[in-house]
């Protein structure tokens, strides 16, 4: 009785997880927590035709892949890590899509693409793939201090605290540009 009992719990279980990783609760999370709801479901970004996401909640327009990656699933390539003025640099020759107004986000605008409901990697990857770089730079100095810079780290739930949520500008990171909609 007791491992008739058992199984059909583990089953039960198994069933609910694949049910609640199927639905919009959790879609982009390769590791949901089942104890938060997705702040940034798939039905929050309109992804065009021309690498670029529409964030319907700020109305700010994404690259879709990393810098340095490419194809409808950034698989071409590999993300391009640079310092922060390099970063800068990257940002302002940028013509992706036929748009030259890319910049580097502010920490709030990089801030907000972490999904809380996903325990490793809190980026939406059905809408922004490969996003496997763990932290990017953000266009924010850190106040009283114009070489430490404000950065999301992806790696440990997209912190953005002076403690862990900033780097050296001389650091290398990823860069995921942005930019606002006429």
């Amino acid at each position: 009785m007791k491992f008739l009992l058992q199984s059909s719990l583990q089953a039960s279980i198994i069933f609910l997880c694949g049910f609640l990783a199927s639905h919009s609760v959790f879609a982009g999370c390769q590791a949901p927590n089942a104890d938060v709801i997705s702040n940034n479901p798939d039905s929050v970004y309109t992804v065009n035709n021309d690498s670029t996401v529409i964030d319907n909640n700020t109305g700010l327009m994404w690259q879709q892949c990393s810098l340095g990656l490419s194809g409808s699933a950034c698989e071409i390539g590999s993300i391009t890590t640079f310092t922060w003025n390099q970063a800068l640099a990257a940002a302002n020759s940028n013509t992706a899509s036929g748009y030259s107004d890319w910049r580097l986000p502010n920490k709030n605008e990089l801030a907000s693409l972490v999904d809380y409901s996903c325990r490793f990697r809190p980026i939406n990857d059905t809408v922004f793939p490969a996003s496997t770089a763990s932290a990017y730079w953000s266009s924010t100095p850190y106040a009283g201090n114009d070489e430490i810079i404000w950065i999301s780290d992806y790696s440990n739930g997209g912190s953005m605290n002076a403690a862990n949520g900033t780097k050296n500008r001389a650091g290398i990171l990823a860069v995921r540009l942005v930019r606002g909609l006429e």
